[in-house]
């Protein structure tokens, strides 16, 4: 689909600074994707592409937005959670002007937020400028026509009947736990290739069908990381990567994994109970509890901070080298499970 048809795109030729907001991250990336092809298009992409995923302060941020370009007219520097940083470093309108009026004409500085307290200075002065562009979650009949256009776009039809039906199921508008516009493509990427050429999908195509195998296979992939199964996980990956699961969404599961057994190991060493930890962490089941706590215990928090380091720098080169994700990812998992190897045998 058209970017157009998300957001409203801002002239990049007119406009050097953007404050990215809301939490549909599809939208975010291809914002950032659209930019990078536009004003970058191949120049020296891993010299002039930038991004910030933990900054320290606002003067970090000034520093690699002041670098110049090399070989090309436009330098992007993505910040993310620039809110945070804002909130605690600027106190009202002219620290703001001094920060935007710093960016070069070189720059095409881009700062993402998810979640943002409108009634925030730094929100208001960002919307005042209209230097916003929301990334917010799709209503109604944007997500119809994205589906729709999805579907077209690879040559795939489908009766509005069933459209309707498609889309209950793909649960971007469930109250509870909905799915995401990633969570959306990966669904309609596994149901096209599982229709085996033919250009028409029927309901019974996708009943289900939808959110099932791929969730499986996750599971698996992620087990066998967090038990030092490297081989059984790269096989998994490659099972992922032929069902049409986008490498990102692999990675953001990957990283969530390692996350909440830090979260779930950090709380049993500060003495929470379990009913307390699944409580806090939203954990619905013994099951997952049990099996996350066990995997915890074969891991040291140096490692599980190892490997969440690594997965950030992933995340990075996907961004970079679009068309090496799913090399990246086999290199994550084998950095991974040689971190777990080397704290077991240490």
């Amino acid at each position: 689909m058209d970017l157009n048809k998300l957001i409203v795109l801002p002239d990049g030729s007119m406009q050097r600074v953007f404050f990215i907001e809301g939490d549909e991250k599809y939208i975010a990336d291809k914002f950032i994707e659209h930019m990078s092809k536009k004003y970058l298009n191949g120049c020296m992409e891993e010299l002039n592409f930038h991004k910030l995923e933990q900054a320290s302060n606002i003067m970090e941020i000034e520093e690699k937005a002041a670098t110049l370009p090399f070989m090309c007219g436009t330098r992007i520097v993505v910040v993310e959670d620039f809110i945070k940083i804002a909130s605690d470093s600027f106190n009202g309108k002219e620290d703001m002007d001094d920060f935007v009026e710093k960016v070069p004409e070189s720059t095409m500085l881009i700062l993402l937020n998810e979640s943002v307290d409108k009634r925030s200075f730094v929100y208001k002065y960002f919307k005042k400028n209209k230097l916003v562009v929301e990334a917010k979650r799709l209503l109604p009949d944007a997500y119809d026509a994205w589906v729709e256009d999805f579907l077209k776009d690879r040559g795939v039809s489908i009766s509005k009947a069933d459209k309707i039906n498609l889309i209950q199921q793909l649960g971007y508008f469930r109250k509870e736990n909905p799915s995401t516009l990633y969570d959306s493509e990966s669904e309609l990427k596994k149901l096209i290739g599982s229709i085996k050429g033919r250009t028409v999908i029927e309901k019974n195509d996708f009943d289900g069908f939808l959110n099932t195998k791929g969730e499986t296979n996750i599971f698996k992939l992620t087990d066998s990381l967090s038990e030092g199964k490297t081989a059984y996980a790269l096989e998994s990956l490659e099972t992922l990567c032929e069902m049409g699961e986008p490498e990102i969404k692999i990675l953001f599961m990957i990283s969530r994994h390692f996350r909440q057994i830090m979260k779930v190991k950090s709380m049993a060493v500060n003495g929470f109970s379990k009913d307390e930890t699944m409580k806090t962490l939203g954990i619905k089941s013994d099951f997952v509890y049990k099996k996350t706590s066990r995997q915890g215990k074969n891991l040291d928090m140096g490692t599980i901070g190892k490997i969440m380091d690594l997965c950030m720098s992933t995340e990075s080169k996907c961004k970079s080298l679009s068309s090496q994700k799913r090399m990246a990812l086999e290199v994550l998992i084998c950095e991974i499970g040689n971190s777990i190897y080397e704290r077991n045998t240490g």
